[in-house]
């Protein structure tokens, strides 16, 4: 039996993409373009569970220069990062990754002379970010970026605590990068520490590494206790000290066996502040806008030969699963039949736990629908959750009605009880002792049927119709480029 346990040990991003070939994981793809079609191909592969993607042959760039996508997203993918098995099932891989995490220590990283990142340095006039074929991921993204995978490295200056973190880096011209930070980011703590020094905060971004780092960064699974470095926590699962390289212009520790890293200074606010976004977040919105924000003023950059720049776009959180439900005529019809319009479909998801997709057409139009649906009263069936979701929601996938709740209701005024009673015994929530005894099923006016309190739950998981138009757009390519994508490149979508 393989001791997938000892495979830990990752000392760049190529072992990690040739042990995902050795079990037909990563699916190679020569020609697509940077501009949207790399991204667009990522985000079908990633609703439909597919493989990782390793493209080249980009137009505009040198054959070697690749991007690897579609990496982090399934369980075997993360198995094969992680040193788990990944032919357990999810539950064995979780109880596996506990095991294994459990007794965490912190190994200190082990700083090098060189190492493969410093195959290439380019400075002064020879810097160049569009040396990289770095994709426009989305097409209302207002820039290209070279940071989605990213892990962005800087230092406290008052502790010296070195943080690694993930945050969206986009290009701005070939010597400069602009960089998103929320306010409570460790990363937006640390350079405000030097702002306030009045000086600019040293940074370095790696755009290319091996899974752990990438994964601790980005806090997909791995999480790093408060005040330990994600270098020493990804050098307890590598069992040996992380190799790094300081940076010759900032003094950070930078991946030794990176594939493209950036170094260079956030300068203040008041100093430099560029049109950033708008960008298609982790969400599935692009929620922020086009606005000022900080840019990465760029000293050096350093790459492998034919380097592989590791993409994690962010796209809607939807992914394949099986259809669990069927279609439920028999409410459309009689919402139809009461003369609401813009009823697009309805599906029963389980039991009484039904979904109604609607196109809002007029004020309180919501209302009109859930009065037909629950008025209230005795009905037969038990307990009923009702979920309203606009007409762009798949209700035949349980992950976009689960997006659309967890992102669209607004709870003080989304979510309803409306009272009711039933008479089927046959649900499970009715408590003991208020079941129908069918001894009396003869001698009672009631037949032995007793009622039991049956509220109905209903969810409103629409845009709220007063501000719908101003409702941050859905993060997701349009129908036109998602369908000539999979026309052009079907044969990388068949079977799936």
């Amino acid at each position: 039996m393989v001791d997938y346990h000892a495979l830990m040990l990752w000392n760049d991003l190529r072992e990690y993409i040739d042990r995902m070939r050795e079990r037909g994981d990563v699916t190679d793809v020569p020609g697509a373009h940077w501009d949207l079609e790399i991204g667009a191909i990522s985000e079908l592969m990633i609703e439909r569970g597919g493989p990782a993607l390793l493209f080249d042959d980009i137009p505009d760039y040198p054959r070697g220069y690749r991007i690897l996508c579609n990496a982090d997203r399934m369980a075997n993918k993360l198995a094969i990062a992680l040193g788990l098995n990944p032919n357990a099932s999810l539950a064995e891989m979780a109880e596996e990754w506990n095991r294994a995490s459990r007794d965490y220590k912190a190994i200190p990283p082990e700083v090098q002379a060189t190492g493969p990142v410093m195959e290439n340095v380019m400075t002064g006039p020879d810097i160049n970010l569009w040396k990289f074929p770095t994709p426009k991921w989305h097409e209302m993204d207002g820039n290209r970026y070279i940071g989605t995978g990213d892990c962005v490295i800087q230092k406290d200056p008052d502790t010296g605590f070195v943080n690694v973190g993930t945050y969206r880096v986009a290009v701005h011209d070939d010597k400069t990068a602009l960089i998103f930070m929320n306010a409570y980011n460790h990363g937006d703590i640390i350079r405000r520490k030097y702002w306030d020094r009045g000086e600019k905060a040293p940074v370095v971004v790696s755009c290319g590494q091996e899974p752990i780092l990438s994964f601790l960064a980005s806090s997909t699974v791995l999480y790093c206790p408060e005040n330990v470095s994600e270098l020493e926590v990804a050098g307890y699962f590598h069992k040996s000290p992380y190799p790094v390289i300081l940076g010759p212009v900032t003094g950070l520790p930078m991946p030794a066996t990176a594939e493209i890293v950036i170094e260079g200074y956030i300068p203040t606010p008041d100093q430099v502040l560029i049109p950033e976004g708008p960008f298609g977040e982790y969400t599935g919105y692009y929620a922020h806008g086009r606005t000022p924000e900080t840019a990465i003023e760029i000293s050096a950059i350093y790459h492998r030969n034919d380097p592989i720049l590791f993409g994690m776009p962010p796209v809607r959180p939807i992914s394949a699963l099986h259809r669990l439900a069927e279609v439920d005529l028999g409410t459309k019809r009689r919402l139809e039949q009461a003369g609401i319009p813009g009823i697009q479909g309805v599906i029963t998801l389980s039991l009484t736990f039904k979904v109604v997709s609607m196109r809002q057409m007029y004020d309180e139009h919501v209302e009109d629908v859930i009065r037909v649906l629950e008025p209230g009263g005795l009905h037969r069936t038990g307990n009923h959750i009702w979920v309203l979701v606009d007409e762009d929601i798949d209700i035949f996938s349980t992950q976009e009605v689960l997006w659309a709740m967890a992102t669209r209701t607004i709870p003080h005024r989304g979510v309803r009880v409306v009272e009711g009673t039933a008479t089927d015994q046959l649900d499970p929530r009715v408590p003991p002792g208020e079941r129908a005894d069918p001894k009396l099923a003869h001698t009672s006016s009631d037949r032995g049927r007793s009622t039991f309190r049956a509220d109905s739950l209903i969810i409103n998981a629409c845009r709220p119709y007063e501000w719908k138009d101003e409702f941050p757009v859905v993060n997701v390519n349009s129908s036109e480029l998602r369908q000539s994508i999979e026309q052009k490149w079907r044969h990388l979508f068949a079977g799936l």
